[in-house]
């Protein structure tokens, strides 16, 4: 009976928590990013979610697409990111608002990350 308990035990399974992770991508939300067109703050804002996930070991998988719905010059992005952990595979999805404003030039801004 001892041999099956030890058997269970190595069975059991380890969950790395990315709670940390998700609080500093919702600081983030706090740090407008400014470009002369969505590609531009697109660009800036991976870089960015790429050093913070290295900073934890974890490694990002980012969409080909994002879902994307539009009110006049307000553009609202859904980015379903995959983060590779030590103990496996975890799905954030982070809102982001791009807005127009003087003469084509962008602000974006993560609105909420879930």
């Amino acid at each position: 009976m001892k041999e099956k308990s030890k058997e269970r035990q190595k069975k059991k399974k380890y969950n790395e928590s990315i709670l940390a992770f998700k609080k500093e991508l919702r600081a983030l939300s706090f740090e407008p990013i400014y470009g002369e067109s969505m590609k531009d703050i697109i660009t800036r804002l991976t870089v960015k979610i790429e050093e913070l996930a290295n900073q934890y070991g974890y490694s990002v998988e980012f969409p080909e697409r994002a879902e994307v719905d539009t009110e006049g010059d307000i553009y609202y992005f859904i980015y379903p990111i995959t983060l590779k952990t030590k103990t496996g595979k975890k799905k954030v999805n982070i809102h982001i608002q791009y807005i127009m404003y003087d003469q084509n030039q962008w602000i974006g801004m993560i609105t909420s990350v879930k």
